[in-house]
């Protein structure tokens, strides 16, 4: 039938049954009508069974925000009425029992003579479990960047996982420095007798799921730990701790050494989802960081009790001016480190050994001890950190420990000192904030930064009298692509897309990943008046929305087989605000923009909607 031959109803009813996303009407609080996917999405259950029931059937008794369903229902179809649309979250539960998190949109609409609520559903269970795992690895690198402990920050990841998913028990397990045997890292859910009677354990096939992972450096899932073998030495001890099944991976280092391996357990016997692997991916990767990062502080604490030791043979720089900072001695590891002679560094200024950078630091570093002016003050060590040059070119990161030498009438006769070399630990701690203010997979600013960034765009429009510009972008026809091939697929996307979206914009933007496939980019600069504002923001969003909807050929290794290309196509829905000053917060501008964000989508996505509200 061509759509020139379809009545109004037969039009109605093709586009409502035809949305991927769930589809309701509501009229006088109970449902009347509801499109395919909504029967979907509640597993399993009927029109006939859904028409005439309210929202607070179809859900727990209580919602998240500790209200009744019934209570927040007829708060929110109240909001809705009153104030022409409402978007909250919501939970509901499928035929099964099972509860899932929906973003539900109430808009009212006049059919014939008669207005009820066109009621759009959104899951947001997996964007959701993405936002908490984002702020536990969060938490997990402040801790890495304060220096804890490694048993804390251990203990952090575990809880951290447990607490994304109630069922799960984690632990962490380390090898021994002879890499045979396995040492509890941290395991504070499963019983004290379990955890003592695998502690030591020799790692080998057949030796549970940790042993075994530990031993082949692969991936270990056990379903079901009653009837696996790798269980077998162990099944009665698994039995009265109750533990049924168990997937364990290995941590890694950054050059590939097997370190330890993390598993989650289950009660019951339990098949992991591919979000389940995602989750032990990250997390071991996550742990490889901190025992990485504890095993080089060991290293160090080791080489600093090696120095006590040997003073001839120290690999740390030995050296001694005069009152004038000209160099009188240093030690030959100073030609080790830089590649200079001592004959080319004694009689030399001091701050010939510094980078420009340094220099500024070492005088700021001198200023402040001489404002102190006691004495017994400047005989203290002063202890900083600075680049120094390298005979070669290159530059390299210098801890600097030294005090000045006096004669017997309280003058300054030189100082002495010791330089150690710490390049490496400021290339980890690097690492650590790049982690914890970047997007680990597209390497993008994360919520975190972009708030930063948006901060500092508001201020600067303050003093520039600029527009500036927030675009939130959503992407269209993402989820069907994990769900065909899965999140590596998904991945490969994103990361393509994070490249697109950077090409399409100046330096001075920024480009975020918000979470899942939402993106946010900040414009900077554009212009003192609105309109035209509007328009250069209109054009990057066109240049943004052509490059996003332009085909991705994804290359995907199926089961570590061959591997295959997919084409795949996918549209973006932008919603923009254009702003001036900071007399708006950045929740706000944010808020709006996902707001006009959702309004392309509903118009039909692939479009880019303004904000249109007064800011």
């Amino acid at each position: 039938m061509t759509p020139s031959l379809l009545t109004n109803a037969e039009l109605y009813r093709c586009a409502f049954e035809g949305m991927c996303d769930p589809i309701l009407l509501l009229k006088d609080g109970r449902f009347v009508d509801c499109n395919a996917a909504t029967l979907k999405m509640l597993g399993g259950i009927t029109k006939s069974q859904l028409i005439d029931r309210t929202p607070g059937d179809i859900s727990p008794a209580y919602q998240p925000d500790g209200r009744t369903s019934a209570d927040k229902a007829e708060a929110t179809i109240a909001i809705a009425m009153r104030e022409g649309f409402h978007r909250f979250e919501w939970m509901h539960a499928r035929a099964d029992g099972s509860e899932f998190l929906v973003e539900i949109s109430l808009t009212p609409i006049t059919v014939g003579s008669e207005v009820v609520l066109l009621t759009l559903w959104r899951d947001i269970t997996e964007r959701k479990q993405a936002e908490r795992f984002e702020q536990f690895r969060s938490h997990v690198l402040e801790l890495l960047a304060g220096d804890q402990p490694l048993p804390v920050i251990l203990e952090a990841i575990v809880r951290g996982v447990e607490q994304l998913d109630s069922a799960m028990l984690c632990t962490i397990l380390l090898l021994d420095k002879d890499g045979k045997r396995l040492k509890t890292g941290a395991a504070p859910s499963l019983p004290d007798f379990y955890n003592r009677a695998i502690e030591s354990v020799e790692i080998g096939v057949g030796v549970g799921s940790c042993g075994t992972a530990a031993f082949t450096g692969e991936r270990v899932i056990v379903d079901d730990i009653a009837t696996h073998a790798y269980w077998a030495p162990f099944t009665e001890l698994a039995a009265q701790a109750k533990l049924g099944a168990c997937w364990s991976q290995p941590i890694r280092s950054s050059t590939g050494q097997v370190l330890g391996t993390f598993a989650i357990y289950h009660h019951e016997a339990h098949r992991p989802a591919e979000s389940d692997l995602h989750l032990i991916e990250q997390t071991a990767h996550l742990a490889s960081i901190a025992i990485e990062r504890s095993v080089a502080a060991e290293k160090l604490r080791d080489s600093e009790a090696h120095y006590r030791l040997l003073t001839e043979d120290a690999l740390d720089v030995i050296w001694k001016t005069d009152s004038e900072l000209r160099m009188t001695y240093i030690s030959p590891a100073d030609e080790r480190l830089r590649g200079y002679r001592a004959d080319e560094v004694v009689g030399h200024h001091v701050f010939e050994l510094f980078t420009d950078e340094g220099i500024a630091t070492a005088k700021e570093i001198m200023r402040q001890r001489k404002a102190i002016g006691s004495p017994a003050a400047q005989a203290d060590f002063i202890n900083f950190e600075a680049q120094h040059r390298c005979k070669d070119g290159r530059t390299i990161w210098g801890e600097i420990f030294s005090t000045a030498v006096f004669d017997e009438q309280g003058a300054i006769t030189g100082y002495h000192g010791i330089t150690r070399e710490i390049s490496k630990r400021k290339q980890m701690e690097e690492q650590v904030r790049q982690l914890a203010f970047h997007d680990s997979l597209t390497n993008l600013p994360n919520r975190r930064l972009l708030y930063d960034r948006l901060k500092q765009s508001m201020a600067a429009s303050k003093r520039s009298g600029c527009h500036n510009a927030v675009m939130f972008l959503d992407l269209d026809n993402f989820k069907p692509l994990n769900d065909a091939h899965g999140h590596e697929a998904g991945d490969l996307l994103l990361i393509i897309a994070a490249d697109r979206l950077k090409r399409s914009v100046r330096e001075i933007d920024t480009v975020a990943r918000f979470g899942g496939d939402e993106f946010v980019v900040v414009l900077n600069e554009l212009d003192a008046d609105r309109a035209a504002s509007t328009a250069l923001a209109g054009n990057v969003a066109e240049k943004i929305r052509a490059a996003l909807s332009a085909p991705y050929l994804l290359t995907i290794s199926k089961d570590g087989k061959t591997d295959i290309v997919v084409e795949h196509r996918c549209t973006v829905s932008i919603g923009v605000v254009v702003f001036i000053n900071h007399e708006v917060n950045q929740d706000d501008i944010l808020k709006w923009a996902d707001a006009t964000m959702y309004l392309a989508k509903e118009q039909g996505r692939n479009m880019i909607c303004f904000f249109e509200g007064e800011i």
